[in-house]
């Protein structure tokens, strides 16, 4: 009891003190003595490469800064040069985003959006501090970046921000559906303005990054970082990690040394570089077809979409190509895809194809694909090809890969057929054709 007794005490001592910062405490935006003066931003963001923006009234308390870069179009950025990243207004975007079929010059200004906060968590509390926005401009693409150097310049990186918006003709974004559109939107009506986005057209690549690119052989993340290597090929070096960007900044606000803040821009600069890169890729592919792609998982990915707008015979060409896949599973998910759409068509025979492709050479035991393309062969063969022999033999095949509540099931198949088998030696005019089987 006694120790305790001493830790309690500790414990109460050390609330007493006084609390150190945490990323996405408010506590921590204090800004470092003479930050807010026009003339010490100016020096941060001459220091930065850009410039300050201050609020109509000229107030000294209310200023972000301006950073602009522009990213020629012969750079390269991994495999790929900047004017590749270009998307064609043909690109079929609403094949990813069927809201965007109706919007007929999303191409005119795509605008690529991405923001850092002070944390997760959300609240009053946490702000973007950075918000950069990328376009294509001339023979480049540039990339804008706001950044607070106070809480006071919040108000007016939001109206620099809402203007920008004014030309755009779609929002692209990385998770900003779920995160950075309703974080943005949150702040805008904080400080009770409408949103500036709330009907601009918006493609969110997540999802579809996720469809094309989740079950690769490689099994990795399907981050943008992620994403950049192995579908862009390029590797950053000396990237700022994201779990350290809040502290980063709480450090330059206390410092107001720009150097601190230098490799948090560079990180977002190239977040939207990529997201602009990984759009391009995704939309070639969409544009070309499964032919085109690298990967058998883009080509399943690809399939699903195709499904889903009912382009069908483009579907079952990419099903096909994913299913000469070496991995097991990509390869079962393929061809799983590829008979299921061919019998919702009508078309047995070629889904009895399919799913024999799967069970052939199969190890045991079976993946529940496997499984499941030897029931439909069992299902097949009894009810369209009329081959109880053969279906009866799938149900064998099956009742030695379940367990558990599924072998009823598979008995109780084994068992009509064994009837009908019955039956049909009993008939003369069918017990000859049996005899010669």
């Amino acid at each position: 009891m006694k120790d305790l007794a001493s830790r309690l005490r500790a414990i109460v001592r050390d609330q007493r003190r006084e609390p150190t910062m945490e990323p996405g405490e408010t506590a921590g935006m204090a800004v470092s003595p003479g930050s807010t003066d026009l003339d010490a931003q100016a020096a941060i963001a001459a220091a930065l490469g850009g410039a300050v923006v201050a609020a109509p009234e000229g107030r000294h308390d209310s200023a972000c800064l301006v950073i602009d870069r522009d990213y020629d179009d012969a750079r390269y950025h991994g495999r790929r040069q900047v004017d590749a990243c270009r998307v064609s207004p043909q690109a079929p975007v609403a094949l990813f985003e069927p809201r965007l079929a109706a919007v007929s010059d999303w191409a005119r200004r795509m605008v690529f959006f991405d923001i850092e906060t002070t944390g997760l968590s959300g609240g009053a509390g946490t702000v973007a501090f950075l918000v950069g926005c990328g376009w294509f401009e001339a023979e480049a693409f540039r990339v804008r970046q706001w950044l607070m150097t106070g809480p006071a310049g919040e108000r007016v990186l939001l109206d620099a921000l809402a203007r920008t918006f004014d030309d755009a003709s779609l929002l692209v974004t990385f998770n900003g559906r779920t995160f950075d559109v309703p974080f943005m939107e949150m702040r805008w009506a904080f400080h009770r303005q409408g949103s500036p986005v709330e009907e601009l057209p918006h493609f969110d690549m997540l999802p579809a990054a996720r469809r094309l690119w989740s079950r690769r052989e490689d099994d990795t993340s399907c981050s943008l970082t992620a994403l950049e290597r192995s579908v862009l090929g390029f590797h950053r070096v000396g990237d700022v990690p994201g779990f350290e960007i809040p502290a980063r900044y709480f450090h330059f606000l206390r410092t107001g040394d720009p150097a601190v803040i230098e490799g948090v821009l560079e990180h977002n600069r190239l977040d939207l570089v990529s997201l602009a890169a990984v759009t391009a890729h995704a939309l070639r592919m969409a544009e070309d077809g499964p032919q085109w792609c690298r990967e058998p998982s883009e080509q399943l990915g690809l399939g699903h979409f195709y499904e889903r707008q009912g382009d069908f015979e483009r579907a079952l060409d990419a099903y096909a190509l994913a299913g000469a896949a070496d991995d097991r599973d990509l390869r079962g998910r393929a061809l799983e895809r590829q008979a299921l759409l061919l019998r919702r068509q009508q078309r047995f025979d070629e889904a009895a194809a399919t799913w024999l492709r799967l069970v052939e050479g199969a190890a045991r035991p079976f993946s529940g694909i496997e499984r499941r393309a030897a029931e439909a062969l069992a299902i097949h063969h009894e009810h369209r090809a009329g081959d109880l022999g053969e279906a009866r033999r799938y149900a064998e095949v099956v009742r030695g890969q379940v367990t558990g509540r599924h072998v009823a099931g598979v008995e109780h198949r084994l068992g009509r057929l064994a009837r009908k088998q019955e039956k049909q030696k009993g008939d003369p005019l069918v017990a000859p054709l049996l005899d010669s089987d």
